[in-house]
C-alpha cells in the first residue's frame, strides 16, 4: 500500500512537471497597446556661422504611439517582440522670427525583457528605429531620415487582460537625441 502511494505521488508529481511549461505559458500570445506623453528632441548645432541661428535645441512636445506585440511568458521572465509607430510631436524653434517646425516619426522595433513582481512587471527593452524628420520653414520643407537604436526601461500594472504601462525610450538619432516619456493601456490576447 505505502508503495503504490508512493508511485502514485510519483506519477501526479511527474505529470505536474510535465504540464508546467504549458500552465507557465499561460499569458503567452499578441497583445496591442497605444500610449501618449511628452518626446523631447535636443540637439547640438556649434557654431553655424548663421547670425541668429540657435547653437543648440531642446524641446518638448506631446508625443503619441501605437503598438503590436508577442509574449513569450516563461516561468521566471517575460521576453517580447514588439513593433510599432510613433509620432513625436511638432516642436518648433525661431530663427530671426521665423519658426521652423520639426516634425519627428518613426517605425520601431524591440526585444523587451519583463520581471514580473505580482501586479507589476518591470522591463527593459532595447530596439531599433527607422526615423523620419520633416523640416519645415518659410513655406519649404525637407525631410531628414535614418535608423538608430533606441532604449528604454518602465513598467505595467494590471489585472487580466487590460495593463497599465508607463515607460521612458530615449532614441540616438544621427544629429540628435530624441527620448520619450509615455503612459498607455495594453490589452493582451489569451
Amino acid at each position: 500500500m505505502n508503495n503504490a502511494v508512493s508511485k502514485l505521488s510519483l506519477a501526479l508529481l511527474a505529470t505536474a512537471y510535465a504540464f508546467a511549461p504549458l500552465a507557465a505559458n499561460a499569458d503567452s500570445g499578441f497583445y496591442i497597446g497605444g500610449s501618449a506623453g511628452g518626446a523631447t528632441l535636443e540637439a547640438d548645432f556649434g557654431d553655424t556661422g548663421v547670425p541668429g541661428f540657435p547653437t543648440d535645441l531642446d524641446e518638448d512636445d506631446t508625443a503619441v504611439k501605437v503598438f503590436v506585440g508577442y509574449t513569450f511568458d516563461l516561468p521566471a521572465i517575460d521576453l517580447a517582440v514588439e513593433g510599432g509607430y510613433v509620432d513625436f510631436g511638432e516642436p518648433e524653434i525661431n530663427v530671426l522670427g521665423e519658426e521652423i517646425t520639426l516634425d519627428p516619426t518613426g517605425i520601431n522595433l524591440w526585444g523587451i525583457v519583463a520581471v514580473e513582481t505580482g501586479p507589476i512587471d518591470l522591463f527593459a527593452k532595447l530596439g531599433y528605429i527607422s526615423w523620419d524628420v520633416d523640416i519645415s520653414a518659410l513655406g519649404d520643407s525637407v525631410t531628414e531620415d535614418g535608423s538608430d537604436l533606441g532604449y528604454g526601461v518602465g513598467l505595467s500594472f494590471g489585472l487580466g487582460p487590460i495593463k497599465v504601462r508607463g515607460e521612458y525610450e530615449v532614441y540616438e538619432l544621427d544629429d540628435a537625441d530624441l527620448s520619450m516619456l509615455s503612459l498607455g493601456l495594453v490589452y493582451q490576447f489569451d
